[in-house]
């Protein structure tokens, strides 16, 4: 483990002793709370470990990271892939870069109330849009996701995966980067015609499940969405706190409960609040781009 990982797992997992009961939804080959470390940790997948052998059987990484799998979970609701026994005896959920996945993010978060004691938390690293591939799509809004649990998704819609395909970024050829660094090669990941393909596929009728990014966020923009679903009566938590990190994530924890405020005005001020920081957000953002700007014309 490398020195930023290990300051970024002790930031996630600070307090949480190794006896916690823990779950850790798509760990993959890089788990945060590893079995083989000491941590009583159920491990969730897609697949048994044998099968995500044969899925990176070309990736350059390390074998023995990717652990054994105790609950394979492939459709349906997180929680119902547990015995009914084990709801609500779990202290923590560990989901890295998970959330932004979920076609219906509401019914991930609850699941995992479901799974979790009451004085459990959620712990999860998001990609910070300003700093990856989802740099040019907007910040995520409660409606959209108010809209897919309506629906009850179970794979990215056409108008998802077009965006995702149509409007990802790499710079210099990565498809994440240093907070600030300055945007002087930024260039689409995907080639002319993709998107629209994928677009009549989907619109067509294909239930073929495609990976995507359904959902985009900034520190700012994700404390807004929690708060906004859980006024809504759509979710049971509050976000506890969130640590912006030096390059292409955020971290953070979500605990239950509805945040209270002595009145609508005091809701409504703190929302506006977080409008400002996500604006705040988005100048810095968009200041990389000047700078390259800026860069090309001393240049000239």
């Amino acid at each position: 483990m490398s020195e930023t990982d290990g300051l970024r797992s002790d930031t996630l997992l600070a307090g949480i002793p190794q006896e916690a009961r823990i779950v850790e939804v798509g760990a993959s080959f890089r788990p945060l709370v590893p079995k083989r470390d000491g941590w009583n940790t159920c491990v969730v997948d897609h697949d048994t470990r044998e099968g995500l052998l044969a899925k990176y059987n070309k990736a350059v990484i390390d074998a023995n990271e990717i652990e054994d799998v105790d609950v394979i979970w492939q459709e349906g609701n997180l929680h119902e892939a547990f015995p009914l026994e084990e709801w609500g005896s779990f202290h923590a959920i560990v989901a890295s870069h998970v959330l932004e996945h979920m076609p219906d993010l509401i019914a991930f978060l609850d699941s995992c109330r479901r799974l979790l004691r009451d004085d459990g938390m959620l712990i999860f690293a998001l990609p910070d849009k300003r700093w990856c591939f989802d740099f040019f799509r907007p910040p995520s809004l409660a409606g959209d996701v108010l809209l897919a649990h309506h629906e009850s998704r179970k794979i990215h819609t056409a108008a998802v995966l077009f965006n995702e395909i149509s409007y990802s970024m790499t710079l210099g050829g990565r498809p994440g980067w240093a907070v600030g660094e300055v945007a002087a090669e930024l260039a689409f990941a995907h080639e002319p015609g993709v998107s629209q393909l994928v677009f009549e596929q989907i619109a067509g009728g294909d239930q073929t499940y495609r990976d995507a990014h359904a959902w985009q966020f900034t520190p700012a923009s994700f404390e807004l969405l929690i708060l906004d679903l859980s006024q809504t009566g759509a979710c049971d938590w509050h976000v506890d706190w969130l640590k912006p990190q030096a390059a292409v994530e955020f971290l953070g924890r979500l605990r239950p409960g509805v945040s209270s405020f002595s009145s609508n005005a005091a809701l409504q001020q703190r929302r506006k609040e977080l409008l400002l920081q996500l604006a705040a957000e988005t100048v810095e953002q968009f200041q990389t781009i000047l700078r390259t700007k800026e860069k090309s014309q001393e240049n000239n």
